[in-house]
């Protein structure tokens, strides 16, 4: 707050420099004009070689009068110059300190950062993942060498490393090794492929979200390293399909994940070593009233999956409870 207030001051320090030196021009081209009798133009340049103090010969001879009203020109605009000109470096010099502080500031927030999303490109893709991880709360860094995008984020707060993401120092300096997941969705599938070896080679738990534009090429991700591929051309030829063949299904879905006035969330939990639920069935487990929570599918340690668990259903170390409720509730202690 008290930064921008500095940099208001000095802004309208600039602004009212300026509109000083523009009067002073004005003045001075019409002071010569009528003094004596010049045109616009040698007027307009003799102002100017005034109140600089270049020490240009005179464009003509000066009479008396001419030569009292140069002296104030003098003594006027050379002021008026050194107040602009100060402020104007004045200006600069806290944008630049400001600018250093704001990003050693932002370096140490994302050193800092744990259990966090590295969102690697800010282009369509990465821009909607930035506003979905705010709403949601969701700690993040962005990666992005491209310097209009860098701007945008800076003017926005929002937190970055400028530069290449396929490049292991980039990774480092946005704390790969803390991280939660890495969503790789740069310009082309051969940049995001490299990105995809660059970051399992680095940390072989972190999970890797990479998009694809020619489907084909998943396979290729999955041996890189990538926990999930998603292709924006496969995901709406499906997403088509079930508008055809399920349209009321698909409205649901999309009903609740869009309109945020339906309380109403799907969530995600681990069976720990400390959980009360290990090695219980679900019956036993008491989910429904533990987690306040509906339980419509279990996730294991094999990477299988069971949807519509039954009550006689054991978990297991390391499975996951995938369950719908309400947002509202708290959860309880496991």
């Amino acid at each position: 707050m008290h930064t921008k207030l500095i940099n208001d001051q000095l802004r309208a320090g600039i602004r009212n420099g300026g509109g000083a030196i523009l009067a002073i021009l004005i003045f001075g081209t019409v002071g010569y004009m009528q003094l004596e009798g010049w045109g616009a133009l040698d007027a307009f340049y003799m102002t100017v070689i005034t109140i600089s103090t270049v020490g240009i010969t005179e464009v003509h001879p000066l009479s008396d009068a001419g030569r009292m009203f140069t002296s104030l020109l003098i003594f006027g605009g050379v002021g008026v110059m050194a107040y602009s000109l100060g402020r104007f470096a004045e200006f600069m010099f806290q944008r630049s300190v400001t600018n250093v502080l704001g990003r050693r500031s932002m370096m140490k927030k994302i050193a800092s950062m744990k259990q966090h999303i590295i969102i690697c490109g800010y282009g369509r893709t990465g821009t909607r993942l930035v506003s979905e991880m705010m709403s949601a709360g969701k700690p993040f860094v962005v990666i992005d060498d491209n310097e209009d995008a860098a701007k945008r984020m800076d003017q926005l707060g929002i937190p970055h490393i400028p530069g290449d993401a396929t490049e292991e120092e980039t990774l480092e300096q946005a704390n790969l090794q803390q991280a939660e997941s890495l969503v790789a969705a740069l310009g082309t599938d051969a940049d995001n492929l490299f990105l995809t070896l660059t970051a399992s080679g680095l940390s072989s738990e972190l999970r890797i979200i990479a998009r694809v534009h020619d489907p084909d090429n998943t396979r290729k991700f999955h041996k890189a390293g990538a926990s999930r591929v998603v292709s924006p051309i496969s995901t709406g030829v499906n997403q088509i399909t079930q508008l055809l063949t399920r349209p009321y299904v698909v409205d649901l879905v999309e009903l609740v994940a869009s309109d945020k006035s339906i309380a109403l969330e799907v969530i995600e939990h681990e069976i720990g070593d400390n959980s009360t639920m290990l090695n219980q069935s679900l019956a036993e487990a008491r989910v429904r009233q533990t987690l306040g929570a509906l339980v419509i599918a279990v996730k294991h340690n094999d990477g299988t999956t069971a949807f519509d668990p039954g009550p006689e259903m054991r978990l297991r170390l390391g499975d996951t409870l995938v369950a719908i409720r309400q947002p509202d509730e708290s959860d309880q202690s496991i």
